[in-house]
Formats: C-alpha cells, structure tokens, sequence
C-alpha cells in the first residue's frame, strides 16, 4: 500500500510541476530528450510444468496482482523513427493457486477438489528495455506511436512462499536470476505529457523449485514449476 501512496504522490508531484497548462501543450520536439514517468503493472504467469515429485499438478488457479514501476527513458529522434532506451524499477507479484494432488493416501477418492494450497512470488527488479519506435501521429502537441524491443531485466530482491493445509512448502531456489523480455508498446502523446501501455513477452521458461514436508504422513519432496511471466503494464510520464 505505502508504494501505491508514493506512486500517487508522484504523479501529483508531476501533474503541479507541469504547470502552467500552457507549458504542458507546448510543442517538445528536440532531438534528444529525457522522459520519467510512473505506472501499475500485472504479471500473468504461463504454466508449461507444475509438478510435485514426477506427479503432474493439474489444478491450479492463477490469481493476478497490481505491481509498481518507476522510470527514467532517454529519448533520441530520428524524424519519424525514434530509439528509446530505459532504466526501469519494477515491483511485481503473483499468487498460483493449486489443489494438492488427490492420492488415497491424502485424499478420499471421489473428494471434490479443493484449491486450498498456493505459491506466492514478489519480485523487485532493475529493467533496461532498448526500444524503438515509429510516430504514426505527430501533428501539433499530438502523438500516437508504437515501439518495440528487448528488455533485460535482473531481480535483485525475491520472496517466495508456499503454504497449504497438507504441507509445509519451503522454497528453495530458482535456476536464473534475470529474464529477457520482448515488449510491444502504445504511446500516446499530448504535448510534454505521455501515456503507455505495454504488454512484454518473456522469451525463455524459469524454473523454481520448492522443498514439502506433508503433514499427514511422513513424506518429503520437491515440488517445481516451470514458468514465463509475461505483463502488462500502464504508465503515465512527462518529457524534458
């Protein structure tokens, strides 16, 4: 909660910078130029192996949360071409929640299934995209443009957890730190002031790994999922 607070806080600190109305709309057509903008992200999980032991976990659910991010672009125009590349801070976080696979030793056979286990993940991350993009509006104070490229990303602060009635699940590693990131974006342009969405593709799969204790009869393992995060995000920011 305090990050959204500071998130709306900077906005309004933007939005009373800005003014008057009439430094706003102003024309920022140079060749080289400086963007800091604010903005909410969601990351939505793609599942490819979720396993406890060799058994496949079938059920799951996945539970979406809002993130935050902050960034600084340096902008360098080409006409109608622009590059654009970026030091980005990102907060993320998901929830996949699954049901325990039903064995006659845990379960009954014939129980109805129960989503009452669940992974929580919430990652801070330093991101660099280097992006370029093409203006398909520039007239006046008004601009819309699509930009696309890479994006390296390395989490510098990760909390994992399990929990659930029939195990304890403690996490134990992941096999990469970092992620490489394929984003498309939409811009929208209104004088010195700019809004983006963005969706990102992650390029390649991470794997994270948990160690269980059941606690209904004594058997230990490891459960792992095997993932790409892709997300969305929305941002709103001002040039310089």
């Amino acid at each position: 909660m305090k990050y959204g607070k500071w998130l709306i806080g900077s906005c309004l600190a933007l939005a009373s910078w800005a003014a008057p109305a009439q430094s706003i709309m102003e024309v920022y057509d140079k060749p080289c130029s400086v963007g800091v903008r604010v903005g909410f992200n969601s990351t939505f999980p793609v599942i490819h192996s979720f396993m406890l032991d060799d058994q496949p976990i079938d059920h799951f659910r996945l539970h979406y949360k809002v993130g935050y991010m902050a960034s600084v672009s340096f902008s360098v125009n080409m006409n109608q071409f622009f590059i654009q590349p970026a030091v980005n801070w990102e907060r993320c976080s998901t929830e996949i929640q699954f049901a325990w696979p039903q064995t006659d030793e845990i379960y009954p056979s014939g129980n109805t299934i129960q989503y009452d286990h669940k992974l929580d993940a919430e990652y801070n991350s330093v991101a660099v995209p280097v992006l370029v993009g093409y203006h398909l509006v520039k007239e006046g104070p008004y601009g819309l443009n699509i930009k696309l490229g890479p994006k390296g990303i390395y989490h510098y602060k990760k909390q994992q957890t399990g929990s659930g009635p029939q195990a304890v699940i403690t996490h134990q590693d992941d096999n990469i730190n970092y992620a490489i990131d394929f984003v498309t974006a939409v811009g929208v342009t209104i004088g010195r002031l700019f809004l983006d969405f963005s969706y990102e593709f992650e390029l390649h799969k991470t794997q994270s790994t948990y160690a269980y204790q059941c606690l209904t009869q004594d058997r230990t393992g490891t459960l792992s999922i095997q993932q790409r995060r892709n997300a969305l995000s929305f941002s709103l920011g001002m040039i310089f």
